[in-house]
């Protein structure tokens, strides 16, 4: 999830900016964005080492940590940190990055427009949007046929919804925070 989530904020970056950064397992650059979940190595460093301080995240559920960090780990000026109490938490913190450099969660969905930019630049601090309130959410698909079913068999030549089709869907539910899909399937198959 995280990996797919880092992958979509790669992409909404060259959506913005005309140009993709690179993906790596390791800090590369002078200046970055580390990205993980208490759990990753990364972070653990970072919490070990008194860069990172985990404490408004422990204990917590779905919930994510945006923070500039001077000389996270060796070889890094400064860090963009998005880090979560969970993956979850860290995948909602990827894609509210996503939405402040100007992609709207419906920006696939509803054809929302990307702004273009040459430059983009985060204020230095740190942001939460805290842990959600409500514990289930999601959207319910209700009346596919014959609207959806239609939709699909002339987006994707199938009759039913495929992976392709489901990928669009959980990542639209996890740019709006959301975490589950009630579907209302009657003849379709997952």
């Amino acid at each position: 999830a995280i990996l797919r989530a880092a992958d979509n904020l790669a992409d909404d970056f060259e959506r913005v900016t005309g140009k993709r950064p690179a993906l790596t397992h390791k800090p590369a650059a002078a200046n970055t964005i580390i990205i993980g979940s208490l759990d990753s190595p990364i972070i653990k460093e970072m919490v070990a080492n008194g860069k990172f301080d985990p404490s408004e995240l422990v204990g917590k559920n779905e919930m994510y940590l945006i923070q500039t960090v001077l000389e996270p780990v060796k070889g890094v000026d400064e860090a963009l940190v998005i880090a979560g109490s969970d993956r979850r938490g860290v995948v909602y913190g990827i894609y509210e990055i996503s939405e402040q450099i100007g992609v709207s969660p419906w920006y696939d969905w509803a054809d929302v427009p990307v702004a273009k930019q040459q430059n983009l630049s985060i204020a230095r601090g740190s942001y939460t949007a805290g842990e959600p309130a409500v514990h289930y959410r999601g959207i319910f698909l209700n009346d596919e046929a014959p609207c959806l079913t239609g939709w699909v068999k002339n987006t994707y030549g199938t009759d039913y919804g495929d992976h392709n089709f489901y990928a669009r869907v959980f990542e639209l539910i996890l740019r709006l925070r959301g975490n589950f899909l009630w579907p209302a399937m009657w003849s379709w198959a997952f």
